[in-house]
This record gives structure tokens, C-alpha cells and sequence, in this order.
């Protein structure tokens, strides 16, 4: 069998760094524009499932038209509790939420909602659910969710739940043996006109300019008062071989070596531009020492 795996598109949540699960938001202006091209091609006589939150049922409408639809609500994104509708900066300060963030971040219970274990169990309760019935399906739900899903479903992949988390939109196609419970899977692809997107856009506002692995145990590996933000693409710094010349924050040690641990030039989300525009000066390094 089949199973389509399918992100909300974007919600004014999304779009201003919001913890939001429980609360019911609809698809932002941009998030419906993002998906007007969005399109994929199912098996004729899919179920099609939602979490039953509007940002759900509006992404489904928009990608798949009037479908027939039923409404799963354990396939609902975690509960933030009283940590809903508000950002990093606005509760770093709150000690209930240093309390919840710190130690196993899965374990803690968010005050009046939910862990990621607890979320975790029942959202895998309601997927064995549709596994078990045997017949293909498409789930439009929120990125928890599906993250909580491809980590359990592919443990030998080493990847977090956060590492999982699909972009609005976007998601996975498995493949399911329901007798072994073995499963492949392929990311969803978009049409050309989703995939050209790129082309208009600042290079700090696309997805390859950014990742995170939360997972790390360094992370953040650098201090910064916005881990949100915090950009893992390069894990290394490339322009450390420019010495003085890198443009970061940064001292000598008295054995020459570089100490670069108050520098966020890598780590910015921001910085994309101007690490790629450093490659030269590298590229030039790279041949006089070839």
C-alpha cells in the first residue's frame, strides 16, 4: 500500500516563529500562494485524511479539490500548552519554559500540554490504524506529526524528529509491505512551477540555505539567544583558512590557532550570502596549495 505524507501550507504562525499546535489557525496570504502550483498524482480510490485543523483541510481543498475527506484528529500537531502563539524571544525568559527546554525536551510536559512522547504514541496509534485497513491513503497534517512518523517508521536513518520535518507543503510518498511492515520512501516532488520558485527568491529565503540538527549533542554549539535561527549548514566554518580575513568575530590563541567561539557568521541564517560570496578567496587558496 501507499501512503502520501503531506505538511499544512504556511499559517501566520509559520510565518512569525510561533510554537503552535492546538491552536487553529488557516492558511496564511503566502501559504496559499505557495501551494496554487502544488499538484501530486495519487492512486484512484485513496482515503484522504486530515488532522481536521483548517491550515489541513484548506491545504487538502487547494491540492486535491472537494475530495471526500475524514477527519482523524489524532493526526492533530503536539499541544504547546500555555507556550501557544508565542516565540522564542518572547519566553526565553519565562522560567517554565527554561524548565521544559531543558533536560529530555521529549519527555517534559509543556504546562497544559502535551509531550513529544505523548503526541508521539498517539499520533503512531492512529497511523497503525490506516496501515492496518490496508488501503492507500493520502494524510494532510502538520510537520510534527510527520516527523514523529518517518523517525519511528525509519529508525536506521539516525535522524531526529527534526531533522524529519518536511517544508509546507511538502512530505513523503511510503511504501508499505503490510505484512512485513517494511516500508521504502521518496520525498514528494513538486511541479515545475513550485520547483522554479527558487529563481525569484534571496538565497536566505530558500530552504538550502538552511538547516538545523537538533539532534546534535552541541546544539547550538555557539551561544545565541535565538536557537531557532540557528543555521547548522555549516558546521565547519568554510572561512576559517581566510585567518584574519574571514570576517568574523574572532581571536588568535598564542599558539596561532583561531578562537571562534563568539562568532555566529556561520551560524546566522542570514550569512548564506556572504560565506558563497568568500568563495573566491578560497577557490584561490585552493590553487596555490595544490
Amino acid at each position: 500500500m501507499k501512503i502520501w505524507l503531506i505538511r499544512h501550507g504556511m499559517t501566520e504562525a509559520n510565518e512569525r516563529r510561533l510554537y503552535c499546535g492546538s491552536t487553529d489557525l488557516p492558511l496564511s496570504d503566502h501559504g496559499r500562494e505557495e501551494l496554487k502550483s502544488v499538484r501530486y498524482t495519487v492512486a484512484h480510490g485513496a482515503r484522504f485524511i486530515t488532522s481536521g485543523m483548517r491550515r489541513c483541510d484548506e491545504t487538502m481543498t487547494m491540492i486535491f479539490g472537494s475530495v471526500n475527506r475524514e477527519v482523524i484528529p489524532d493526526f492533530r500537531e503536539i499541544d504547546f500548552g500555555i507556550f501557544e502563539m508565542h516565540s522564542y524571544k518572547e519566553l526565553k525568559d519565562d522560567p517554565a519554559y527554561q524548565a521544559w527546554l531543558t533536560g529530555n525536551n521529549e519527555k517534559n510536559v509543556p504546562p497544559g500540554g502535551e509531550s513529544g512522547e505523548q503526541m508521539t504514541a498517539r499520533v503512531l496509534h492512529a497511523f497503525d490504524a490506516v496501515v492496518a485497513a490496508g488501503r492507500d491513503a493520502v494524510i494532510v497534517t502538520h510537520g510534527g506529526v510527520i516527523a514523529a512518523i518517518m523517525a519511528a517508521w525509519f529508525p536506521d536513518e539516525g535522524r531526529s524528529r527534526y531533522d524529519w520535518q518536511p517544508r509546507p507543503g511538502r512530505g513523503y510518498e511510503l511504501k508499505i509491505n503490510t505484512v512485513s511492515r517494511k516500508a521504502t520512501y521518496t520525498e514528494l516532488e513538486e511541479d515545475s512551477a513550485m520547483s522554479n520558485d527558487w529563481r525569484n527568491k534571496k538565497p536566505e529565503e530558500c530552504n538550502y540555505s538552511f538547516t538545523q540538527h537538533r539532534a546534535c549533542e552541541f546544539f547550538p554549539c555557539h551561544k545565541t539567544d535565538d536557537p531557532e535561527n540557528f543555521n547548522c549548514l555549516f558546521c565547519y566554518c568554510p572561512l576559517y583558512t581566510l585567518g584574519s580575513k574571514c570576517g568574523g568575530n574572532f581571536v588568535y590563541l598564542e599558539n596561532g590557532h583561531k578562537d571562534c567561539s563568539n562568532c555566529l557568521v556561520p551560524h546566522r541564517r542570514s550569512s548564506y550570502s556572504y560565506i558563497i560570496s568568500k568563495y573566491p578567496e578560497l577557490a584561490e587558496l585552493a590553487r596555490k596549495n595544490r
